[in-house]
């Protein structure tokens, strides 16, 4: 049970936080497939017994499915920041919770300190996705392939920084 609400705030808080925020009905109330794909990783992982592999978030398979959530769920949030009109600020604030809220919360519960919260670039990335999306916005050119350029930008981004272990210069 503790694996599957981790996963299932992992992977859908971010969305709630936003959802609440914006006062948009909340994604995973209309509609079973949030709780299907939890389930579905919550069962392979613990098949795998991947809780208990220590070190498996430096592992390529994590890193890569990782990164294509947290670019995706950046997208995301700067879409809606775009379909509300938000300012600048909007677009960042959205995008950075989308990818990385359920993350967060997913720390706070298990009383950690969060991870974009002392080693900084993995928030990064989702605050550059924004910053790409409301600079597209601004000249009118966000379509499919721009959106699947600045996926790829992102994907790459976040690749480089694990596999390097990039991290923000502290103060």
């Amino acid at each position: 049970m503790g694996l599957f609400i981790l996963a299932f705030l992992t992977a859908n808080g971010g969305g709630i936080l936003r959802d609440v925020l914006t006062a948009r009905p909340v994604s995973i109330l209309s509609s079973n497939e949030p709780f299907y794909v939890v389930v579905s990783v919550a069962v392979v992982a613990a098949l795998f017994k991947l809780h208990r592999k220590g070190a498996i978030e430096n592992r390529f398979i994590f890193v890569l499915a990782d990164a294509v959530g947290l670019v995706a769920f950046a997208i995301m949030g700067s879409l809606i920041a775009l379909e509300i009109k938000a300012p600048f600020f909007g677009f960042v604030t959205l995008a950075f919770l989308t990818a990385a809220g359920g993350g967060i919360l997913r720390d706070l519960l298990v009383n950690e300190v969060p991870d974009v919260l002392h080693s900084g670039f993995y928030g990064s990335i989702a605050i550059l996705v924004a910053v790409g999306i409301y600079l597209l916005a601004l000249v009118d050119f966000i379509h499919p392939l721009s959106l699947l350029a600045v996926f790829t930008a992102g994907l790459l981004l976040r690749l480089f920084a694990s596999h390097y272990r990039w991290t923000l210069p502290k103060l």
